[in-house]
């Protein structure tokens, strides 16, 4: 478990692993500064949300892109 004295570092590199924004970082970053947890709660969990739909977005692309697949090792290969 991290030190109090990097829990801040270790936050900050958490949204940095999520992906977040700066933007979004500096947000989550001032709300937790600012004991704001409530607020802090919401900014995570719409980014949640937001990571979700992409990995939803992604997921179809994957699913269309071995529907291709199937259809080319189905007909031996040949376009």
């Amino acid at each position: 478990m991290p030190e109090a004295s990097n829990e801040a570092q270790c936050f900050y590199q958490n949204l940095v692993d999520i992906g977040f924004g700066e933007d979004m970082i500096a947000r989550c970053v001032l709300l937790k500064k600012q004991g704001r947890s409530r607020e802090l709660l919401i900014a995570l969990q719409g980014g949640r949300r937001t990571l979700l739909a992409n990995i939803h977005t992604e997921q179809k692309k994957l699913d269309n892109l071995d529907y291709l697949i199937y259809q080319l090792n189905k007909k031996g290969g040949t376009a």
